[in-house]
């Protein structure tokens, strides 16, 4: 079924609710959709509502059907992705894929290595370009709400972040299977928000690195150095194989090939 999202969804009401311009365009224009053809709503807060198409004069509004509801398993899980800005397409992959696994928000990190220049266009113009982009993979897979992107931030501004973060550095080597530490550091099944920090094309410079080392081991700030094996990924890839073993810990089933450095 076609989805659109929508401001908000009243609760107890059958008032149509209008559906916003550049939603609108896309179901008339792109979908060709007409007057009474049914749409799911969803206010990306987690609620959801089957509705007709109504027009009036030029602006478009559904008449619900049913009650707003909503669904505990199609809405996001408790993991923030500090994600360094990396080129064009394949950060757009990334924010689409995280989507799709309930990445439940999204900072990209401006570290020394990222290639791409936030001046050329503004934070705002790249923020609003990922945030459209997450919102189309939100209609896409069905999920409910919204994964947020916040704004771009420097990478100093990062480390004022209050929350656990999972470094995935790839220099770690460590011998075995990696896969018995992150349970007992992140408390298996935990419910709190964990960050996942990925760096760069190329890897976090020597300073920034100096610095999450020193925070470290001082103990100052929640920070667990983590590997994915042996092999060299791309940061998409580490992304994307991090978020699902933080994935496999939330639901508590069995070992994660993560590992913690002691």
């Amino acid at each position: 079924m076609r989805r659109a999202l929508v401001d908000s969804l009243p609760r107890h009401s059958r008032t149509p609710v209008e559906i916003p311009e550049s939603e609108s365009k896309h179901l008339t224009s792109v979908l060709r959709l007409g007057p009474g053809d049914l749409i799911e709503l969803l206010d990306g807060k987690g609620m959801r509502a089957r509705g007709s198409l109504l027009f009036r004069d030029k602006r478009v509004f559904a008449e619900l059907s049913e009650e707003p509801s909503t669904d505990p398993k199609l809405c996001s899980l408790p993991i923030h992705l500090a994600m360094s800005i990396i080129k064009g397409e394949a950060m757009e992959w990334v924010v689409e894929k995280a989507v799709e696994l309930g990445v439940r928000s999204l900072t990209p990190i401006d570290t020394e290595f990222s290639v791409v220049d936030l001046r050329k266009k503004g934070p705002d113009s790249f923020r609003e370009r990922w945030q459209r982009i997450a919102d189309q993979a939100l209609k896409q897979c069905g999920r409910l709400d919204r994964m947020e992107i916040k704004m771009p931030i420097g990478f100093e501004a990062f480390l004022l972040e209050n929350t656990p973060v999972f470094w995935l550095d790839e220099t770690l080597a460590q011998e075995g299977t990696p896969g018995d530490h992150l349970a007992l550091a992140a408390g298996n099944g935990s419910t709190a928000e964990r960050t996942l920090l990925v760096g760069p094309e190329g890897g976090l410079s020597a300073s920034e690195r100096a610095r999450l080392l020193q925070l470290t081991v001082s103990g100052k700030k929640a920070i667990t150095r983590v590997h994915l094996g042996s092999l060299i990924l791309r940061a998409e890839t580490a992304a994307m194989m991090g978020i699902s073993l933080l994935i496999g810990d939330h639901y508590g089933k069995g070992k994660n090939p993560i590992q913690a450095a002691p």
